[in-house]
């Protein structure tokens, strides 16, 4: 097992946002190298509908800098992680045959199992007309 320390997690809330914003927002935060984020709805105060934004990272002012400019929103709080446990985990390749074909899936491996890697299985059902619970299951 692995522990990551000087993490922080950031977070506010916005009830201006759209899910165009909100999507382009997850997208550019994890580009940009965060660990993870998370956007979760909630009641605001006066009854507003929102959103609780969350970012785990080791650079909480280069992402709260991210979030004000993306979002306008005027405050974000930062809340130190004192340790993140992680399971031990390696990426493994593997071949798949669909058609005839061999194509190839990163799988992330670890004591307590196994994932193929999302970009990868959506890959191989665009491009064979899959669903994606049927490439999942030729992984198996």
């Amino acid at each position: 097992m692995k522990i990551s320390n000087n993490l922080s997690v950031i977070e506010t809330n916005v009830d201006d946002c759209t899910p165009e914003m909100l999507s382009f927002l997850m997208e550019k935060i994890m580009d940009e190298g965060a660990c993870d984020i998370h956007i979760v709805p909630c009641i605001m105060k006066k009854g507003r509908m929102g959103h609780l934004i969350r970012v785990l990272t080791n650079d909480p002012k280069r992402f709260a800098e991210i979030l004000m400019k993306e979002t306008g929103t005027l405050g974000v709080r930062e809340i130190p992680v004192a340790h993140r446990y992680e399971a031990g985990r390696e990426v493994k390749k593997i071949k798949i045959k669909i058609s005839g074909s061999e194509e190839e899936i990163s799988v992330k491996t670890g004591e307590y199992g196994q994932k193929p890697e999302f970009e990868d299985v959506r890959r191989i059902a665009k491009k064979y007309k899959m669903s994606y619970k049927e490439v999942l299951e030729l992984v198996d």
